[in-house]
């Protein structure tokens, strides 16, 4: 046992071939993990044979921990520290439910090995115990060279001809005083709603489209939508009197005199949000809210709850318009587990990625309702912002889920304005989470009142360009620019640099040497 210890944590990692890769995963929290379970392992072994099944159980559940342990730096492609333990034991009364999705991603070799555990604590023949290892660890080694090379190499993909209906993509100012209603779509990347359309909206008119977000987190994403503050070097909010004025929404309201509202079906009391958003919307509601007041007539799950509640909730806090209104909601159905309102106990068991088309799917009708009920209800003109605080990977670059990757499956999200009375929809090119609060204020300001500086920020402009730095959350795994014409991930764990266009298609490692630590330089320095 001892013997597939050390094997697994000397040859474990996602890129294990790679010694920048392995120091990287092998950092202080799994090396740790692996000499307290050594030590309980031999104590276990030396002492006395009295309850000797006990002690076999205790030694199992030792190896599965352990492997639980690695698999989460093989599944989510970022090394386990301190920090992302104390806040999963912190948060685990959300966490709980993506475990049978984490298992869901185990490949093949991680079930065998699992096995080979079982194996040596349970078999007393050791000369077969022993030909099974030895053809399991050949057979695990084949399947992990196999799967370490489909994750690094470099896939292109090819283009699609189909014809597409086009919004326009430039705006040069939204006259009067309309309603915003944001509408952030949780997990859900450009890539997948593009394949979509509601009954009001062919969401294909984001093909050509790319709008990027700093890091896929959720928390971190709506607050720097409302603040065009990224704040990378930081996992949680962190603000001060100027945030709690410079944003969004108190700009609308000491400005242009809107009311401000946020609905959102997940709970703020999660990584700061109750600290920061009720300081900033008028008015609040919040899972806790929606969940006693609708909760007979809706069903929750870990996350949120069912985002049709969003339709009762506005009937009931909106009525006769005296002042223009800001309302920011934020859905989450399509957060993983990926709640679906009209499933069978069949359909519980579906992959992850069905299972998430799924509730993405009623995201669509619940779009439709939100629509719907400004179009027949209010008499001033409401433009809906559609977006998404970040996307969701399945097994794109060997990454699942979100937060710890910047490719542009969790970092390209959709945005859209749609006028709901005219039903005109307007998609910029290009954008970014950070420009978002200048580019409505630039919109709505008159032509004398708008400044060079908000001109440049603004993504409606025709010579608008993009200058974003990303970083995985509560990670160093991976970093990344998007500036003019290119974009370029750095994989820390493996020191590489790679330059790509914006769709990612066409991708061109950096192996010269003074080039490479130039553009690491420009990463670092607008990073920190």
């Amino acid at each position: 046992m001892t013997l597939l210890y050390l094997l697994l944590y000397f040859f474990q990692g996602p890129i294990i071939f790679s010694f920048g890769g392995w120091v990287y995963f092998h950092g202080l929290c799994v090396t740790l993990l692996t000499v307290v379970t050594l030590s309980l392992d031999f104590y276990l072994i030396q002492t006395q044979k009295d309850k000797r099944l006990l002690k076999i159980m205790i030694r199992f559940f030792l190896w599965v921990f352990f492997l639980v342990v690695l698999g989460y730096q093989e599944v989510y492609q970022t090394a386990l520290t301190f920090e992302i333990v104390f806040y999963f034991l912190n948060h685990i009364d959300h966490l709980y439910s993506d475990i049978l999705n984490f298992f869901y991603q185990w490949q093949v070799w991680q079930w065998i090995t699992l096995g080979m555990g079982f194996l040596v604590l349970f078999f007393k023949n050791r000369k077969i115990v022993t030909y099974v290892l030895l053809f399991g660890l050949i057979f695990v080694l084949v399947l992990r060279f196999d799967s370490e090379r489909k994750k690094t190499s470099i896939h292109l993909n090819t283009n699609t001809n189909q014809q597409i209906s086009r919004g326009k993509n430039f705006l040069e100012s939204i006259p009067g005083r309309p309603n915003f209603v944001l509408v952030m779509l949780e997990g859900v990347g450009r890539k997948h709603l593009v394949k979509t359309k509601s009954n009001y909206i062919d969401f294909s008119v984001l093909q050509d489209s790319h709008f990027w977000i700093p890091m896929p987190h959720t928390s971190k994403s709506i607050f720097t939508w409302l603040t065009g503050d990224s704040q990378l070097q930081t996992t949680r909010l962190s603000f001060n009197d100027s945030l709690l004025q410079l944003n969004l929404p108190k700009q609308l309201e000491n400005l242009y005199g809107y009311e401000t509202f946020m609905i959102y079906t997940q709970s703020l009391y999660f990584e700061g949000m109750d600290h920061f958003f009720p300081q900033i919307f008028q008015t609040v509601k919040d899972k806790s809210y929606l969940e006693e007041k609708y909760g007979k007539l809706y069903p929750t799950f870990s996350w949120g709850m069912d985002d049709r509640v969003v339709l009762s909730a506005m009937k009931q806090m909106f009525g006769a318009e005296k002042k223009p209104l800001f309302v920011l909601i934020g859905l989450s159905q399509t957060h993983s587990p990926y709640f679906v309102a009209n499933e069978n106990s069949q359909s519980q068991w579906d992959s992850p990625l069905i299972r998430y088309e799924a509730s993405l799917r009623e995201e669509l009708a619940v779009i439709d309702s939100i629509i719907s009920y400004w179009k027949d209800n209010s008499s001033r003109d409401t433009v809906l912002i559609l977006t998404a605080d970040h996307g969701e990977s399945f097994g794109e670059e060997g990454a699942h889920a979100h937060n710890y990757s910047l490719y542009n499956q969790e970092t390209d999200v959709p945005f859209l304005l749609y006028f709901i009375k005219s039903g005109q929809i307007y998609v910029p090119k290009l954008g970014t989470s950070v420009d978002f609060k200048d580019t409505i204020l630039h919109l709505l300001e008159t032509d004398s009142g708008k400044t060079k500086n908000n001109l440049e920020a603004n993504f409606f402009h025709p010579n608008y360009q993009p200058n974003l730095f990303l970083k995985t959350w509560n990670s160093e795994i991976q970093k990344s620019w998007v500036i003019k014409d290119k974009k370029y991930i750095y994989h820390s764990d493996r020191d590489q640099l790679i330059q790509m266009d914006w769709s990612e298609k066409q991708r061109v490692p950096i192996t010269d040497s003074r080039l490479k630590q130039k553009i690491k330089n420009q990463i670092y320095s607008g990073m920190y």
